[in-house]
């Protein structure tokens, strides 16, 4: 050890000696984010609800972490991210209603799935009849998961998608041919989903995001649930109300922290609950 390192670690004068050291390594941390978010500020048009694509290597861990959900193998799972990732119909259609849009100041036309490609690998890989998602805002996930379902049914194992939202003009972007796979409900979630006559088989809560409503809105979708059915959050990062109700429920829990790539957000994540059975295989995937 050199004498300047034992100075700086036994004295107080050394110790201050390090504080210019200490101050390099954090901004080579915190400062990259910065730079990038003076060039998103002037390049994108979102203000809220950001979309990104993922890091590489975040993406793999996705993978893994949809494989270990549904209980299919890596390669089905990369096979479904290839799927969207690769849809330029679908592509198109996001871009091209947010450039007309009345919201088209506050969206970009770049189309960017971010962690919803776990949303669509594990619909295509569980094959629900019912999907439910609270909260729709532009309508980028209703579609992302009408556009699983519409694969799915092209198999053979169809199924619908019901958004529910208390803004009535939300979900612009969930029109042709997306919108045949579902409807979106505007009224207060807690009294759809009390409105629900069937298994719900996929839900996500993605709404008002307090802890005190995800709560509400996971007990009130509790008795509506299949016994193989995925529940998902995407408030996980926030509260541990999904982790509590998988544990009331008996089922496992699992976080996946997404990286956005080239962005200054930190990101959001995916949190899910699901059954404590043994998943069969689904032929044909």
């Amino acid at each position: 050890m050199s004498r300047f390192r034992e100075f700086c670690r036994s004295t107080h004068l050394g110790r201050l000696l390090l504080i210019p050291w200490r101050l390099r390594n954090a901004l080579m941390v915190v400062g990259p984010p910065v730079g990038k978010a003076f060039q998103w500020a002037f390049t994108s048009r979102e203000h809220y609800n950001f979309t990104y694509d993922l890091d590489p290597l975040n993406r793999k861990y996705l993978v893994s972490f949809a494989a270990v959900v549904t209980g299919q193998p890596d390669s089905v799972i990369a096979r479904f991210f290839d799927e969207i990732e690769n849809d330029e119909t679908l592509k198109s259609h996001v871009s091209r209603l947010n450039l007309g849009a009345r919201e088209r100041f506050v969206a970009d036309a770049t189309t960017r799935f971010g962690r919803r490609i776990g949303w669509y690998a594990m619909v295509r890989a569980t094959k629900p009849r019912l999907v439910v998602e609270t909260g729709v805002d532009k309508g980028l996930g209703s579609c992302v998961l009408a556009a699983a379902l519409k694969r799915n049914a092209e198999e053979g194992s169809p199924g619908r998608l019901l958004g529910i939202d208390i803004n009535p003009k939300a979900g612009y972007l969930f029109q042709e041919p997306y919108s045949r796979y579902g409807d979106i409900r505007y009224q207060d979630s807690f009294a759809a989903i009390g409105e629900l006559t069937e298994p719900v088989d996929f839900f996500i809560h993605d709404s008002d995001h307090s802890a005190e409503h995800e709560a509400k809105e996971l007990s009130a979708i509790r008795e509506r649930l299949s016994t193989s059915a995925l529940v998902l959050s995407d408030n996980a990062d926030q509260t541990d109300e999904l982790l509590k109700f998988a544990n009331a429920t008996g089922r496992h829990f699992l976080y996946f922290a997404d990286k956005p790539l080239n962005h200054w957000w930190t990101g959001d994540g995916i949190g899910v609950a699901f059954p404590k059975i043994a998943r069969t295989r689904l032929s044909g995937v």
